[in-house]
């Protein structure tokens, strides 16, 4: 009959109907985020979950995040090739632990470019845009910044004048900060963090440069007794996606991670770091860390005697066919900081 017949084909094209949303729903984009630090850290806490947890829910539960902590899908200095070969969708390197890769965006790495994290992340996001693309064309960039500035910590004596570095064995990870310190006489030490509460308590380093959150993580404000205010740098680090995977999202997945990527994220992942230094600058106070200022003329002496390193980074740049200069002048301008005049 005929209304049995109209029947069977609703019926079917219900069924093919609900067919295809089962499909679609069992479609759900599982994505590995992976990152060295751990769970409690505060990017975890208030910035990578939450992230996870927007995208998933203005995605209307199409994208699942999962962010894998502690190294738990790698070591620290493998988690760029994570994202850009596949390992893990997503990833969060310190970009100085893939050396050579990235040159001009080591602009904001120089000695004494820092001031804040905030304005250096959204610095760091800036020039990106405009100069650095090509350093990051194998993976998809979702924001950059960086942690909390660096000071110097130290266990015997204060330091409160150039004189009072001569001599130091100072723990260091910057390769460009290293040319700094060596200009005041101290020897920059490279050593992985989690030996470096040892090497001070044995004597083997007189003191170390971290920022307040490292300092108090690793509990190295249990063996320093002296903190020097010098804000003199901080590292690179980023948030990066898999490009294969970044191409296969669905567009209006893609606009979703558009809409809650870039110069926002970067301020925002500055402005927590920023808001952990002040919190963990207490704590170390509270462990007996006595705060000490550089003598201001000192201090100006430092920083203008590191703008040599400035300019010889530049040059080298330069040298390597890539804009150093240019990179350097709007570095400079975004953060704020005087004119360098070539000499």
């Amino acid at each position: 009959m005929i209304w049995k017949s109209v029947l069977a084909t609703t019926a079917l094209a219900l069924g093919m109907t609900l067919a295809g949303a089962g499909g679609a729903m069992a479609k759900t984009i599982e994505l590995k985020l992976a990152s060295f630090m751990a769970p409690t850290q505060v990017q975890h806490t208030k910035v990578l979950e939450p992230w996870a947890k927007k995208i998933n829910e203005q995605t209307n539960g199409q994208v699942k995040i999962t962010v894998f902590a502690a190294s738990a899908l790698g070591k620290p200095q493998e988690h760029y090739d994570m994202a850009a070969k596949g390992i893990a969708d997503i990833s969060f390197p310190i970009l100085s632990y893939s050396p050579g890769r990235f040159k001009l965006s080591t602009v904001l790495e120089l000695p004494f470019m820092m001031t804040t994290s905030e304005a250096i992340s959204a610095a760091l996001w800036q020039i990106y845009e405009k100069f650095c693309q090509d350093e990051f064309k194998d993976v998809k960039v979702l924001w950059l910044f960086q942690h909390g500035s660096s000071q110097l910590f130290t266990v015997k004596k204060p330091v409160k004048t150039l004189a009072d570095l001569n001599g130091m064995k100072v723990r260091c990870t910057n390769p460009l900060v290293n040319k700094s310190i060596t200009m005041m006489g101290a020897s920059p030490v490279f050593m992985p963090v989690p030996e470096v509460y040892a090497a001070l308590e044995r004597g083997v380093l007189d003191g170390t440069t971290i920022s307040y959150e490292g300092l108090v993580a690793f509990k190295q404000d249990e063996v320093v007794k002296y903190a020097t205010t010098l804000d003199m740098y901080a590292l690179n680090m980023a948030i990066v996606m898999n490009k294969k995977k970044w191409e296969s999202l669905p567009e209006d997945v893609k606009k979703v991670f558009d809409e809650n990527s870039g110069l926002s994220m970067s301020r925002l992942a500055g402005k927590v770091f920023d808001e952990a230094e002040a919190e963990n600058m207490a704590k170390a106070k509270a462990k007996g860390v006595e705060v000490v200022q550089m003598e201001p003329a000192e201090l100006a002496k430092w920083k203008q005697q590191s703008r040599t390193i400035w300019l010889e980074w530049a040059k080298e740049m330069d040298a390597q066919g890539l804009a150093g200069t240019a990179v350097l002048n709007e570095a400079i301008a975004l953060m704020g900081h005087e004119p360098l005049t070539a000499k």
